[in-house]
C-alpha cells in the first residue's frame, strides 16, 4: 500500500491535489470564535462548500445559472415587448382592415362596424394606419390616452391579418424563440413573463412567470430556505464561494441532481455575479424613475403588488436590457356577451397597456417593438349600424398587431397590413391565401421578419428561419424598415 504523504492536501471529493493555501493557513484558529473571526468566505471555498454546493445541487437552487451567467447578445436589436390578449379580441373591429388594393372593403356589416359609407375612419401612427372612429375602436382610444401626439408620429403601426383557432392557446404566435435566436439576450433575467402560445417555428427560452414585481426580485436571489436565512451579504458570499470552485469540484458534482447546472454556475461565474446576488437593487426596480413611473399612472401610489406595477417592472427592464423579452398577457377577451360594452371595456384595457409602453419607450429614448396578439375574433349580428353586439367568436376574422417606436425621428413604412381581407357582405374575413395569413405560425414568421427589417438586420432572416420566404414573399411581406 502507497505511503500517503501528509504534507500534500487533496480534494475531499475527487482526490484531486490541492495547489494553493487550505484553510489550516488562513488563520491560527483555535476556537470557535477564532473560526468564525477567520471569516466565512475562505472558510466555506475550502472545507464547508462541497456540503453546501451538493445542497444546492441537490435542491435544485442552482436554478440561478440561467440568471446570473454573463450572456452576448445582439445589442443592436431593440427590445421585444408582446401583449397577449386571452380569448379572441376583436383587433379586426378596431383597426379597419382593407382588401388587396389598399381600400375599404365595400361593407362591414358582420364586423360590428356597419357599412362604410357610414363608417368613420381615423388614422393614426406615423403611417396613417385606419382605425374606426369617433370611439368605436376603443382600443385606438386608449393608446391615444397614454401617448403623446409627437410619440405616435415616431411609431409606425402594421395590423396582421391571420385566421386563428378561437379560444385556444395553441395558436403559434409566440415569437420569443425567434428574437433569442437572432441574439438578443437579457444582461442579467430571463424573459419576462409566461407567452400562453405556442413557440412558433423555434423554442422560447424557458420564461420567469412574472406574478408580481418581487418574482424578478426573487429571481436574483438563492431560492428555498437557504436563501430565507441568508441576507444579501451572506448571499454574495455565498456566490463568492461558489466562484471559488475548482473546475474538478465542480464536475465530481455533475452526476447530482442539478449539479450539471451548478457546473454551468462555476464556469461562468464572475466577481459581477456576487455584486448582482449582493446588491440591493441591481437595477431592476423602476420605481426610481419618476418620468418613467408617471407614464404608469402611479406617480401618487406606488403599489408594488399591482398588476400596474408589474407591467411597468417587465417592460422597465425590457427596455433597459436586463431582459431580452416580456409578455404581459391579460384575461378576459372571450367577450361576445350578446353587448357591445365587456368588450369596450376590454380594448379600452388593452389599447392603454399599450399606449403606456409606447410611451415608456418615448420617456427612456429606446427603439422598440410591440406585438399584440389574440386567439380567435368575434362578430355580431349584421347590421348597418356600427357598435352592434359581439355574439360569437370567429377566428377567420382574425388579426395580429406590430408597432415599431423610433425615438430619433418617423419609422419607414410602407402600408399599414401585412395581408388583407376579402370584401362582400357573405366574406369579410382573412384571405387566407396570402403567404402570412393562413396559419398563426405564418404570421409569426412574418411579423419576426418585420422586427428584423425595422431592426436593419434582415439578413438574419435565413440564419433564423432558413427557406421559410422567398425573395417575392417578403416584397410583400416587409411593411417596417430601420
Amino acid at each position: 500500500m502507497a505511503k500517503v504523504d501528509p504534507k500534500i492536501k487533496r480534494d475531499l471529493l475527487t482526490g484531486e491535489i490541492i495547489e494553493g493555501e487550505t484553510f489550516e493557513h488562513l488563520h491560527p484558529c483555535k476556537t470557535r470564535r477564532d473560526f468564525l473571526a477567520a471569516g466565512l468566505i475562505k472558510m466555506t471555498a475550502s472545507v464547508t462548500l462541497p456540503s453546501i454546493a451538493t445542497m444546492l445541487a441537490n435542491q435544485g437552487y442552482a436554478r440561478a445559472q440561467e440568471i446570473v451567467c454573463p450572456k452576448g447578445q445582439n445589442t443592436t436589436l431593440p427590445p421585444f415587448i408582446t401583449v397577449n390578449l386571452a380569448g379572441g379580441a376583436g383587433l379586426s373591429a378596431n383597426f379597419v382592415p382593407h382588401d388587396q388594393g389598399g381600400q375599404p372593403l365595400s361593407t362591414y356589416t358582420r364586423m360590428g362596424l356597419g357599412t362604410t359609407s357610414t363608417l368613420p375612419i381615423t388614422y393614426g401612427f406615423s403611417n396613417s394606419a385606419p382605425f374606426a372612429g369617433n370611439g368605436i375602436s376603443q382600443f385606438f382610444v386608449g393608446v391615444t390616452n397614454e401617448t403623446s401626439v409627437t410619440t405616435l408620429q415616431q411609431a409606425a403601426f402594421v395590423a396582421a391579418p391571420v385566421k386563428t383557432r378561437d379560444d385556444s392557446s395553441e395558436n403559434k404566435l409566440n415569437l420569443e424563440g425567434m428574437v433569442a435566436a437572432a441574439g438578443r439576450a437579457g444582461t442579467i433575467l430571463p424573459h419576462l413573463g409566461n407567452n400562453r402560445n405556442l413557440d412558433a417555428f423555434v423554442p422560447a427560452p424557458n420564461p420567469l412567470n412574472v406574478i408580481r414585481f418581487s418574482s424578478i426580485e426573487g429571481a436574483l436571489a438563492i431560492g428555498g430556505r437557504l436563501g430565507s436565512r441568508l441576507d444579501k451579504t451572506q448571499q454574495a458570499s455565498l456566490f463568492k464561494a461558489i466562484e471559488d470552485l475548482t473546475m474538478s469540484q465542480a464536475r465530481g458534482l455533475a452526476s447530482k441532481s442539478g449539479g450539471a447546472e451548478l457546473q454551468k454556475l462555476v464556469a461562468c461565474s464572475s466577481q459581477g455575479n456576487a455584486d448582482l446576488v449582493g446588491s440591493n437593487d441591481p437595477g431592476v426596480n423602476p420605481s426610481s424613475d419618476t418620468a418613467f413611473m408617471n407614464v404608469w399612472g402611479m406617480q401618487n401610489n406606488m403599489d408594488m403588488n399591482s398588476s400596474a406595477f408589474t407591467q411597468a417592472a417587465i417592460v422597465y427592464n425590457v427596455l433597459k436590457g436586463n431582459a431580452a423579452a416580456g409578455t404581459i398577457n391579460l384575461g378576459g377577451y372571450d367577450y361576445h356577451n350578446g353587448t357591445r360594452s365587456r368588450g369596450d371595456e376590454k380594448d379600452l384595457e388593452a389599447g392603454t397597456v399599450v399606449g403606456r409602453i409606447l410611451e415608456s419607450f418615448a420617456v427612456m429614448g429606446v427603439k422598440g417593438f410591440v406585438v399584440v396578439t389574440t386567439d380567435g375574433g368575434v362578430t355580431g349580428p349584421m347590421s348597418n349600424s356600427a357598435g352592434s353586439p359581439w355574439t360569437s367568436d370567429r377566428g377567420s376574422a382574425g388579426m395580429a398587431y406590430m408597432i415599431g417606436y423610433t425615438p430619433d425621428g418617423q419609422p419607414q413604412a410602407s402600408g399599414f397590413s401585412m395581408g388583407h381581407f376579402l370584401g362582400g357582405r357573405s366574406q369579410q374575413a382573412v384571405d387566407q391565401s396570402f403567404v402570412t395569413s393562413g396559419t398563426a405560425e405564418m404570421a409569426a414568421a412574418g411579423i419576426f421578419a418585420n422586427y428584423l427589417s425595422f431592426s436593419g438586420q434582415i439578413q438574419l432572416l435565413d440564419a433564423v428561419l432558413p427557406r421559410t420566404f422567398s425573395t417575392e414573399d417578403l416584397d410583400n411581406i416587409l411593411k417596417l424598415y430601420s
